[in-house]
């Protein structure tokens, strides 16, 4: 009786140990950040020589540092796509390969705090706000007439979808989606009560519910990180219209990769945009 009493206590012991490490360590998970390569940051400049710094004080006045690539047509500002990033990336990664890919639009993306060149620390609540500050300073940029299709990969498809709730979007585009990130991580860890400890739940549902723009979800079949079971409960709440593609051999990180990628998003792009 006594040795089972101690391994009794020994496994609530470990048990409160696994459930201490995933709520002190959950802000790493959620928010790893990432440093600008100064190598990569001149490389885009090089490819794209009319980059411009896209940089603006958040609320609370942390500096928001990011990227404005403008394109022109017949002397017109062509409409934005503007990209929100996955939670292991920062924008130069974006930058260096995806404009070349949206040559018809203006491209824009600005790093959420603690990645790139921005300030601060990020929380769910701060970088949901400064995506509707970095919203209306690009539409100050673009014009009365401006349009943008919101663009969210993984985390950022969160992000994106936020911003589709509360903003006026011409299109929404989310790669590698979730329904929440609570969700993600209770299926990853069936044992712990991960809704009750997550801070940065990142729940997308009630967003989903209020957008009414035309969607694309680009799904990953073979994504392990973010099961394409997440995607489809996402896309089982969403009202609007919307274009479900799954490309099937793809991984959570290697789908940009695939030919397929690049030409559903411009074939969605032409529906919305024209």
């Amino acid at each position: 009786m006594k040795y089972v009493t101690i391994a009794c206590i020994a496994a609530m012991l470990a048990y409160c140990g696994y459930l201490t490490m995933l709520y002190v360590g959950q802000d790493r998970m959620v928010f790893p950040g990432r440093a600008a390569n100064p190598g990569r940051v001149d490389e885009i400049k090089h490819y794209y020589p009319r980059l411009e710094p896209f940089d603006l004080p958040a609320a609370d006045g942390t500096m928001l540092r990011g990227y404005y690539l403008p394109r022109q047509r017949d002397g017109r500002l062509q409409p934005a796509v503007l990209y929100f990033s996955g939670n292991a990336e920062e924008q130069t990664g974006f930058f260096l390969w995806s404009p070349n890919e949206l040559r018809a639009y203006t491209v824009a993306g600005v790093d959420y705090r603690g990645y790139g060149g921005s300030d601060g620390k990020p929380s769910e609540a701060l970088v949901k706000a400064d995506a509707l500050a970095v919203y209306d300073a690009l539409m100050q940029k673009l014009g009365p007439d401006g349009r943008i299709v919101v663009m969210g990969r993984s985390l950022g498809s969160g992000v994106a979808a936020f911003v589709a709730a509360n903003r006026p979007v011409a299109g929404v585009i989310l790669v590698t989606p979730y329904d929440s990130l609570a969700a993600v991580g209770q299926a990853a860890h069936p044992l712990a009560p991960v809704r009750l400890l997550m801070k940065h739940p990142f729940d997308t549902a009630p967003d989903a519910a209020r957008i009414t723009a035309p969607s694309l979800f680009l799904v990953a079949g073979d994504d392990r990180l973010i099961p394409p079971v997440h995607a489809e409960r996402l896309s089982a709440l969403w009202p609007g219209p919307k274009t479900y593609e799954v490309i099937a051999a793809a991984t959570h990180n290697n789908i940009i990769d695939n030919p397929q990628y690049w030409n559903i998003i411009r074939e969605f792009l032409k529906g919305c945009l024209g």
